[in-house]
């Protein structure tokens, strides 16, 4: 018997025929139980090739220094750290060093690949894609959310196709210089299933082929993709999205790498090498002062939901320099310096700090950072979340 479609049933599977509703493949607690172990292997195997291709970069360097840099997520704030990238690379002196590692969570991890080229031509791209980014890639209300099961709200289609054309043309062919000079990019997501922090070497996923662009892509897009906001992304039979429900900077390395890393060195001759390690923090590391009513229970709720993200940021930045110091002071062989750059706290007070995706807020982001990294002094002391530094 035909069955007869109603022009509005018709029309209500169109508007939901691009619908991004996770089909995932059936699975048990049980199963994700055992998943922890699989996977706790697979992450000791990428930071163990992370630390061999340290050890052979360092080889051929041979000036007995390793860069890393960590660039911290931040949403739209991100401009700022593409200024600052722009404003690093153009210094005369205390040049913008060429990395052997960069680390990325969230905007951060779009940023990366442009960092880690290095050039003046990638950076300028970067800083166009944050500057164009409210009328050509962010995404945009998706209306019909509530009939998509997407698992977010946002219709995030052309953001997608700019991260997949971002591994195009000549930053493909960068990377692939790059990565064959063992330099490298490693990403974090979260694993919701387990509740746990994952991460991915861009180096492994990435070949010029449109499968080898098509990975990379879906890694970025998982390791972007807000909780909530964005829909999520399965990799590896899991639910993953924004790596900064775990942590806003990307360490990576743990004390005990670092010894790993200094025995690796010694195995090659190489002794007394230092390790650089800059963060760019894209998101101001303390809230703006606010009037708190003493009687409204969902205002002080709602700000001490916030701020429990936000004091995470110095927390974050002190723990990485305490882990630089103890590096430095007890690992054989090993020296660390760290620097870090933070946005300016007087930046939340801008007007456009509370939109998603707004013009003239990051083109200001981008100014900010341009002539930070331009001073004479372009890094910050190291933050607290305790007293609040004074406003400029």
């Amino acid at each position: 018997m035909r069955t007869i479609m109603r022009p509005a049933t018709a029309m209500l599977l169109l508007l939901t025929s691009a619908c991004a509703t996770i089909h995932r493949p059936p699975t048990t607690l049980a199963q994700l139980r055992s998943d922890v172990a699989t996977v706790a292997i697979a992450e000791r195997a990428t930071r163990d090739s992370v630390i061999a291709r340290l050890v052979r970069r360092a080889a051929t360097r041979g000036d007995k220094r390793i860069d890393v840099l960590m660039l911290s997520g931040g949403g739209s704030a991100g401009s700022f750290g593409a200024g600052f990238l722009r404003g690093w690379r153009a210094r005369s002196d205390n040049a913008m060093p060429t990395f052997d590692l960069v680390t990325g969570i969230s905007t951060g991890v779009l940023q990366a690949p442009y960092a880690l080229v290095g050039s003046v031509s990638a950076l300028d791209t970067l800083g166009a894609l944050y500057r164009g980014a409210a009328e050509r890639s962010a995404p945009t209300i998706d209306w019909l959310f509530w009939l998509r099961h997407s698992g977010g709200v946002l219709n995030t289609a052309r953001f997608d196709r700019s991260i997949t054309d971002g591994l195009k043309g000549h930053v493909r062919d960068d990377l692939k210089r790059a990565f064959t000079a063992d330099r490298q990019i490693v990403v974090g997501t979260t694993d919701y299933d387990l509740a746990s922090g994952r991460v991915w070497s861009l180096n492994d996923a990435f070949d010029t082929t449109s499968a080898g662009i098509a990975r990379s892509a879906l890694l970025l897009k998982a390791a972007t993709a807000i909780p909530g906001i964005f829909p999520p992304v399965l990799l590896d039979g899991h639910l993953h999205g924004d790596g900064g429900v775990i942590t806003n900077v990307l360490p990576l390395l743990s004390f005990a790498d670092y010894q790993q890393l200094a025995n690796g060195l010694a195995a090659r001759g190489m002794t007394d090498v230092t390790v650089r390690v800059y963060v760019i923090m894209n998101l101001w590391t303390q809230q703006v002062p606010s009037l708190m009513s003493p009687s409204d229970r969902g205002q002080i709720s709602s700000r001490a939901n916030s701020m429990l993200f936000y004091t995470h940021q110095p927390q974050t930045v002190e723990l990485l320099d305490a882990l630089s110091r103890a590096v430095g002071a007890t690992i054989p062989g090993l020296k660390m310096e760290f620097h870090v750059a933070l946005l300016p706290g007087e930046a939340a007070m801008h007007p456009g700090a509370e939109k998603l995706f707004d013009r003239a807020f990051m083109q200001y982001l981008d100014d900010v950072g341009f002539a930070k990294a331009q001073n004479a002094i372009p890094w910050d002391a190291v933050p607290s979340a305790y007293p609040l530094p004074p406003r400029r």
